[in-house]
């Protein structure tokens, strides 16, 4: 009796060995909760940030797009001898662009010759579409 006894104790303690190692291993649920807000929180400070950047790259490759646009034009026109300004579909197939600009929204970009302070100089002027 008194042997049967002790094997039930040493059972017993090494299920409850067991049982708190088990424990130390792992994080609460409260732990993991506050990790959670913690992160929520700091993509909610980070997000804005990276939408700001976002938009500012995409204002500098149109800044950038536009000028390529306008140099690209001016030599066609200085090459061809003519008055009227391509479409940047035209500016592309003669060699003068060497990928087809788009806008951020793929739209197309706008080529005009306009009058300079209403004189008789031009200048070309590349817009991009109004996007709503």
């Amino acid at each position: 009796m008194c042997g049967q006894w002790i094997v039930e104790r040493l059972h017993i303690g090494r299920v409850r060995e067991g049982l708190n190692k088990s424990r130390k291993g792992g994080f609460t649920l409260v732990e993991l909760m506050v990790v959670v807000a913690v992160i929520a929180i700091l993509a909610a400070i980070a997000m804005p940030q990276f939408l700001s950047a976002a938009d500012r790259a995409r204002s500098a490759k149109e800044t950038a797009d536009i000028q390529i646009i306008k140099n690209a034009t001016q030599l066609y026109m200085i090459d061809k001898n003519v008055d009227t300004p391509p479409t940047v579909e035209n500016l592309y197939k003669e060699g003068y662009l060497t990928e087809h600009v788009k806008t951020a929204k793929g739209k197309e970009y706008t080529i005009t010759y306009e009058a300079v302070s209403g004189g008789t100089a031009k200048a070309v002027v590349v817009t991009a579409p109004s996007v709503p």
